[in-house]
């Protein structure tokens, strides 16, 4: 069924934009569950879309969506093969000053 919702990741993409804090959580548990569903070479382009629009909410008002997009952000890291490399090294270094803010977040498992 991963594969099946692959072509809804687009919309689901433009709901993380959305201000609705629980709307965004579940899109990002729906991404997390697709992207651990799929092989490694199906999911690293995806991953290397999908990091460019975690960056936004790595500083989120809530320490639930922050943590979950920093979780999501390594994983789709930790995915990406091949030509995808070069690609995704763009959007770590992007993403690496708000990252190494979060390590003194004030929720603990937000710093972790």
């Amino acid at each position: 069924q991963a594969r099946k919702i692959q072509v809804l990741l687009p919309h689901i993409t433009e709901v993380l934009h959305d201000g609705n804090r629980e709307i965004k959580m579940k899109a990002l548990v729906v991404f997390r569950n697709v992207m651990g569903h799929l092989k490694r070479k199906e999911a690293s382009p995806i991953a290397v879309q999908l990091a460019e629009e975690l960056l936004p909410l790595l500083d989120d008002e809530s320490s639930q969506t922050r943590e979950l997009s920093i979780s999501l952000f390594r994983d789709a890291v930790e995915t990406v093969v091949g030509n995808d490399k070069r690609r995704m090294k763009k959007k770590v270094r992007r993403g690496l000053l708000p990252l190494f803010f979060h390590m003194h977040d004030e929720t603990d498992s937000v710093a972790k």
